[in-house]
Parts: C-alpha cells; structure tokens; sequence
C-alpha cells in the first residue's frame, strides 16, 4: 500500500485514522489524498495544507477527468476542516467555487399519520394473495427500514448471521459506501424480529437472506419498490403529487425524524449529527446536514440551525443520503 511522502504525511496519517476511528473505511478518499500529497511534494512541500496546492491538485485533477463528477473534492475540503478543528489555523478549507455535482434526489418527506396509514394496510395486504414468506417478509422489511433508516440494498442483502437480536445489534456490511457499521435498536424492534423470526424460520428454515424473497432467495429490489407502490395507494395514500414516495424515503424520514426530536428535547443538534452521520453510513457530515435542507417547511427553527453551517449543506452524493 503506497503512504504519503510529504511534509503533510503525519497529518494525513492522523486524519484517515480519525476516519477510520469512526468506522469509516475512506479508501477511495484515500487515494485522493494520495495525490494531493504528491501534487504538495512537488509544489513547495508544505506542512499544512495550502490555497495554491489545495486548489492547485484541484484544477489538474478536474481537467484530467471528461466526466461531471466531482466525488474527489469533498476529502480535500474535510481534511482543511480537519486541520483547523485540531489547530492548524492556516490549513486552506476550499471554497464554495469548489462543488461536486449537487443531489437533487426527490425526496418525499412522510407524515406520521401516513405512516400509521401505510403499516395498518400493509399488515393486511400481505395476506391477500399466497406467497411464501410474503405475510411475514414485507412488514418487518419496511419496519426494519422505518425504525434504523437503512438504505433498502442494505436491507435486502442483510443476511442472517449478521443479526444478533439477542444482543440488540445488528451489522451492517458490505455496503455500497464501503462503511461497515453497527446498528444497535431498540427492544421492542428486537422483540418483533424475534417473532418475524420465528415465522419466517418455519417457510425457509435454512435460508441465508435475513428477509428472503418469495423463493428464499435474495429479495429483489423490484418487488420491494412495487408493493410499497401497491401498499401506499391500497391504504388510500395520494401518489398524484411531483414528487413520489418510495420506500427509500423511510430513511429520510428516519433522519429528519431524529434531527427534529433532538431539537424538541432541547438537546444540541449539531453535536448529535455525528452519531446519525455514523449509524446511517455516511461518509461526512456534509451528508447528514442535508437533512437539514429537507425541513425548513417542517422546522421552525431551521434558519438557527443553518445558520453555522451554510458551507456545509448540500454537497452530498446520491449514494450518501
């Protein structure tokens, strides 16, 4: 494995080993920064991270690349952001002229009341037509997406050796985002699982998938997406709208839902975006203060939030959220 050669190596050394301390495996960042430590080995070698070697590797990495991604910058600006939070007042954090491609996923934001309404109908249209497993797979899948805010792959590839109901955790791994984590849930989502468990044992004994699809295999990503569809608009739910609930949107729900519950219990949000950056797998803050961004016609005090953290929100991409 190639290690940084600069007078910035100790420093980047420390900063991947505080992403790593977060659970955050940081290997594509990695190689970024890898070239940012060549580009300052040759430009003046500095020991802090400067305007011209920042903005500098910048610029010739963007003219080597035909494509509109811009995934590469954000590593660079938390770095800046790393080096002034630990002290080094002269670290460069790039500026707004440096953008990745913004995410302008739909995002559907749910009401509890719709909520309530989807769960009630999905318990009883499950049994409307015989499948193996269907009865007891579905709702504990979309519970499962409500209750820890899952990206739905992670969910379906979710395999049975991973859930330990009996500790109250379950891992979460090989993901997309290459961030491995640890979800620990509440006992009553446990208790539930354990009875999910007990049904679902008895349709597909041996099976490897924790929510199996209807012949024990993997659960496909399309049957997820078309009987949420069919649950939504059964249960009398409008879909007539710009923007369309899917099943994703759950775990948007599951991050706004919290960001708005620590502001009602007048607890710090900004210090508790950490840990829902964490559980969620994201890889940077910058993706957990979208959030933030989804719920001014929600949150009465979204201006206050924002407030500090303007050049934080949005740049996030879509594999992020």
């Amino acid at each position: 494995m190639r290690e940084f050669t600069s007078n910035l190596a100790p420093k980047l050394n420390a900063f991947l080993a505080y992403k790593n301390a977060l659970g955050i495996k940081y290997a594509t960042s990695r190689v970024y920064l890898l070239q940012l430590d060549r580009y300052n080995l040759e430009h003046n070698n500095s020991s802090s991270l400067t305007k011209e070697v920042a903005e500098g590797w910048i610029i010739q990495h963007t003219e080597k690349t035909e494509t509109q991604n811009r995934s590469f910058i954000p590593p660079i600006r938390e770095f800046g952001r790393y080096l002034r939070s630990i002290g080094d007042s002269n670290a460069y954090v790039l500026d707004d002229r440096f953008s990745i491609q913004h995410y302008h996923a739909e995002v559907y934001l749910m009401t509890n009341e719709e909520i309530s309404a989807f769960f009630k109908e999905c318990d009883s249209y499950v049994l409307r037509t015989k499948c193996p497993g269907r009865p007891y797979v579905l709702p504990a899948f979309y519970r499962f997406l409500y209750c820890c805010g899952v990206r739905c792959a992670e969910a379906r590839k979710l395999k049975c050796h991973d859930v330990h109901l009996d500790d109250g955790y379950i891992d979460i791994l090989d993901t997309k985002s290459h961030r491995d984590r640890r979800l620990y849930i509440s006992t009553e989502l446990a208790d539930y699982l354990r009875k999910y468990e007990a049904a679902i044992s008895r349709c597909f004994p041996e099976r490897e998938y924790f929510f199996p699809g209807g012949h024990g295999g993997i659960c496909s990503a399309s049957t997820v997406s078309a009987n949420f569809r069919n649950i939504w608009t059964s249960a009398g739910l409008k879909r007539n709208g710009k923007v369309k609930p899917r099943s994703y949107d759950f775990r948007h729900h599951f991050a706004c839902a919290n960001i708005m519950r620590w502001s009602e219990e007048g607890k710090d949000v900004h210090a508790m975006l950490p840990y829902l950056m964490r559980y969620m797998g994201h890889a940077s803050l910058e993706s957990t203060y979208y959030y933030i961004h989804l719920l001014p016609d929600y949150f009465s005090q979204y201006s206050a939030l924002t407030a500090p953290c303007e050049d934080l929100i949005p740049e996030v991409e879509d594999y992020e959220v």
